[in-house]
């Protein structure tokens, strides 16, 4: 059984303050779009007029896949250790951005098929070296599964301890497009042609035969009991890593930033064991797979960016930050009408409005 902090709901019904807080300031009403939406949300998460995310640090997940004996994907398997120690020494884009915003960078290895040295800068969580061939068995035993979940629990609870108030979620795992896919169809009742896209450059052959190994897995574990037996058949470590640490992160009120298609899969696993984590969640970007755009969907979520992005490892959402903190700053800081002698500016607009629509 999987324990993290009780999940509060999110009492969206205090947005009525915060819309009325916002329509005080010295911009028209609504001309920040997401910006301010994405303001809102934050502001109800934590029910204050005053919200702050501090620096959210990126959490990166690391594991390997026993299905990339499948060729479901182009890169070499090894790449997932060796780009894992780049990153946490600033490499790579995800590296790069944390670094140059003052992130907090931690990746942890869950289940990666190498052994890093202590000296390495990755954080050892290992549970399994590797999952085995999700087309042709369970990824792990359900206890595996398990201590993967307790690991990204017990991670984010260390750092809501330390005083944060959101996380980043990010991934690192050659072939995880698969078992990603795979739980998204499932969870969304979806055929593999709906979920599994080209990812960084597949051949029409390619693709056509990762779906087919898609469609394979989902139907062996297609009678999977709960969500823990879910992720444990056709999930991946890192996946497990990052749904125990989301719905650990909904218990602390922290606000969970969602990378790409991979991050957003573990989170729908954290759905079915409790939908209260879905107010708790902001999505970063839609990336370029289109199993993201019906994931976002059914969570209810509109992403803050559309740049057709397919890398993966929390670059997307690590570049969103500044859009994210620029949202705060314009719910906290921009000047009111009455500090500029402007009058009632937002009333004025919205009552021309409603007549205009009276008519």
């Amino acid at each position: 059984m999987f324990t993290y902090t009780p999940i509060k709901p999110v009492n969206f019904r205090f947005a009525e303050k915060c819309w009325e807080h916002l329509n005080k300031k010295s911009i028209p009403p609504r001309s920040m779009g997401m910006l301010e939406d994405t303001a809102v949300r934050v502001a109800c998460i934590q029910q204050s007029l005053r919200p702050d995310l501090g620096l959210p640090p990126a959490v990166i997940a690391a594991g390997d896949h026993g299905v990339y004996a499948q060729k479901v994907s182009l890169a070499p398997q090894d790449v997932t250790w060796q780009h894992s120690l780049s990153m946490v020494k600033g490499g790579g884009v995800a590296g790069l951005f944390a670094k140059r915003h003052g992130l907090q960078f931690l990746l942890i290895d869950v289940g990666v098929k190498h052994d890093f040295g202590p000296d390495e800068g990755i954080i050892d969580n290992k549970v399994v070296r590797g999952t085995k061939d999700i087309s042709l068995e369970a990824g792990m035993s359900r206890e595996e599964c398990l201590r993967c979940f307790e690991h990204g629990r017990d991670c984010v609870r260390s750092l809501a301890a330390q005083g944060h108030k959101a996380v980043i979620f990010g991934e690192m795992g050659i072939s995880n497009t698969t078992p990603s896919a795979a739980l998204t169809g499932h969870i969304l009742k979806l055929p593999a042609e709906a979920v599994v896209g080209e990812g960084t450059g597949l051949s029409p052959k390619a693709l056509e035969s990762k779906r087919s190994v898609v469609r394979r897995i989902m139907q062996l574990h297609a009678q999977s009991g709960d969500p823990i037996d879910l992720m444990a058949n056709m999930g991946g470590a890192e996946l497990a890593f990052i749904a125990g640490g989301a719905l650990e992160a909904a218990g602390q009120g922290m606000a969970i930033i969602l990378d790409g298609v991979i991050v957003t899969a573990a989170v729908l696993v954290s759905a079915l064991i409790d939908p209260n984590v879905k107010n708790y969640l902001i999505a970063a970007h839609q990336s370029n797979e289109p199993a993201h755009r019906l994931q976002l969907e059914y969570l209810q979520l509109t992403p803050l960016l559309q740049l057709g992005l397919c890398l993966g490892e929390g670059s997307g959402a690590i570049l969103a930050w500044p859009l994210i903190k620029e949202a705060l700053e314009i719910f906290n800081d921009v000047t009111s009408c009455e500090d500029e002698g402007l009058g009632d500016v937002a009333g004025a607009i919205l009552g021309a409005k409603e007549r205009e629509a009276e008519l």
